[in-house]
């Protein structure tokens, strides 16, 4: 009969972004004691899906000859590790097959919201579209940008690694408006690293703000209802000055954010402003004149 196995439909990306390390199979290995031993799983299933995606035993071999080089089987019909083979990966500890999938339905109600219709604004050579944002959606489809739920992240939060092609959400992602239009945010970011655009990291917040911005600005009554930082009433001089630094930033995007809902043009001393402001947000002033390490997905 020979080796079971089946083409799948749209292969799977490999090594699957979103791994924390690779492991190196060997004689004597097997889906369980490895799930076990380095991935600290107790359904071997979890380890095959993280790496290929599938549940279906045919097209894990597939991938086992395809992606491994594996050769050897002990019962003619499913092919077993062997020193030489290849490299399987790890998934994060607190990865869980069903959550990746709800985490991937939440980023893609949030670029399918009807607020994303009105991104539509370019900054120099860059544009940020909403037809552009889709391909985001698509790359998150085929498996090319992974979306993770992880404990790294506060509640509500969302963060792009371009490193690893990983969208992170903190728990609670995705359920307020507000915390939508930070993961609008964040696909900006994986835009241009899908693009491997070249630009600053303060070029690109600036952009990632003002996409956030005109998402939200369509969610409130009052447009003057913006997003802000609230500036606490006592706390040290350096707590309120970053308040009032991170707030800056908000406050020009979103007055960018009403020009393009306006359709009016933008202009440069305006981004210029919003430049501004980012290089002096305490988290992006070391590093807004760096360039951005977008190196493609």
């Amino acid at each position: 009969m020979g080796i079971l196995k089946s083409t799948p439909p749209v292969p799977a990306i490999f090594p699957p972004p979103g791994h924390v390390g690779a492991y190196a199979v060997k004689d004597g290995d097997n889906w369980s004691n490895v799930a076990s031993r380095e991935a600290g799983r107790s359904d071997p299933w979890d380890l095959i899906e993280f790496n290929f995606g599938t549940r279906d035993p045919r097209e894990v071999n597939w991938y086992l000859e395809s992606y491994l080089n594996c050769s050897k089987s002990s019962d003619g019909k499913n092919y077993q590790f062997s020193s030489g083979d290849g490299e399987i990966y790890l998934p994060p500890a607190d990865w869980d097959p069903a959550i990746e999938k709800a985490m991937q339905l939440t980023v893609i109600r949030a670029l399918t919201n009807w607020a994303t219709k009105a991104i539509n604004f370019q900054r120099g050579s860059h544009r940020v579209t909403t037809r552009e944002l889709m391909v985001v959606g698509n790359a998150i489809i085929d498996g090319k940008i992974r979306v993770l739920q992880s404990s790294a992240i506060c509640t509500g939060r969302a963060v792009y690694d371009s490193d690893r092609n990983v969208i992170e959400l903190g728990r609670g992602a995705g359920r307020t408006n507000a915390s939508k239009a930070l993961i609008i945010h964040e696909c900006v970011h994986a835009l241009f690293d899908l693009r491997c655009d070249t630009m600053t990291v303060g070029a690109s917040e600036s952009m990632g703000y003002v996409a956030q911005s005109i998402f939200m600005a369509q969610h409130t009554d009052n447009p003057e209802e913006r997003l802000h930082v609230d500036i606490p009433d006592s706390g040290t001089p350096e707590e309120v000055r970053n308040a009032i630094r991170r707030d800056a930033v908000f406050e020009q995007a979103w007055k960018i954010a009403l020009l393009v809902l306006d359709r009016k043009p933008i202009p440069q001393s305006d981004w210029n402003m919003l430049s501004t402001a980012v290089s002096l947000h305490p988290k992006y002033r070391s590093d807004a004149g760096k360039p951005a390490i977008f190196d493609g997905v």
